[in-house]
């Protein structure tokens, strides 16, 4: 009793959690150990086949490719949000405000309906093919879409604010007279910003990859409208199996892999990130 009256206000968070995040997780975990019946329903006959098949060299490349994409979005990601980050933490308030109104302007718009635009773009004929053939780069209509760098770059447009924002928080939080100080000692610019700015910022760019990476692992109507059926990730396996192939046990055990697999990376980013991420570089 004593234990519920301290806790009594996050009782209800508790609660909340177990119905709606345990139950379905435990759901799925039973599912991936049953037998997939001959009509696409499920047997309630224990098995280990489900998992066993995953070690299949095919569904462990498709493991592979989810994983290397994941992280070249989130490498790219970083690259691209962390600068545009940096510079934007060192703008007046007035315009940094407008910045940043203009990322967020990218979350009020369907995800679908941005995907559906870079369709118009990659496309054979579209806007990137007509602009590089009116330059001469290219002789004749070409199609961009259909690979996996098209995937690659689509889904780094999703989720770089994902990336700007944390990053953007981090450094806008270093306190000035930091780098007052690291000037007056003698530092360069870039000596400050290695033993400065990248230090302190460090946790804001680990919670940005890990907004990125996460997602990206399981994501598939990007790879599905952009990569077509040449981009096999694992999201589209899981739905194929869910959807297509009916075989709910699975699809369920493939499901129960990836969420093990992100729980990894979520314990890995827990423990650099623990003690604010100074000792991260």
């Amino acid at each position: 009793m004593a234990w519920l009256k301290k806790n009594i206000i996050g009782l209800p968070v508790f609660l909340w959690m177990a119905v709606l995040a345990g139950g379905p997780l435990i759901y799925v975990i039973t599912l991936s150990f049953l037998t997939r019946a001959p009509d696409g329903g499920v047997i309630f006959r224990f098995t280990l086949a489900n998992y066993e098949r995953i070690t299949d060299p095919v569904i462990l490349g498709i493991f592979a490719d989810s994983l290397r994409a994941a992280f070249f979005t989130s490498l790219f990601a970083l690259l691209i949000g962390g600068p545009f980050a940096y510079f934007t933490a060192k703008l007046n308030k007035k315009t940094r405000f407008y910045v940043l109104v203009f990322v967020m302007i990218v979350f009020w718009t369907s995800s679908l309906i941005r995907t559906y635009g870079w369709i118009i773009l990659l496309q054979t004929g579209g806007v990137f093919s007509t602009v590089l053939q009116f330059l001469g780069v290219i002789s004749e209509p070409r199609r961009f879409m259909l690979s996996y760098p098209s995937v690659i770059a689509v889904t780094v447009y999703m989720f770089l604010p994902f990336m700007i924002l944390p990053v953007y928080n981090a450094i806008e939080k270093i306190d000035p007279s930091l780098y007052e100080a690291s000037y007056d000692l003698g530092a360069g610019k870039a000596r400050t910003f290695f033993k400065i700015t990248l230090p302190l910022s460090s946790a804001g760019i680990a919670g940005g990859v890990a907004l990125v990476f996460i997602p990206s692992v399981g994501l598939y109507f990007i790879s599905d409208l952009i990569g077509g059926a040449r981009t096999m990730l694992l999201g589209n396996l899981i739905r194929n199996q869910m959807e297509t192939a009916r075989n709910w046990p699975f699809g369920a055990a493939l499901s129960v892999v990836m969420l093990a697999l992100l729980a990894l990376f979520m314990i890995v980013y827990l423990l650099l990130s623990r003690d604010g991420g100074e000792g991260l570089f």
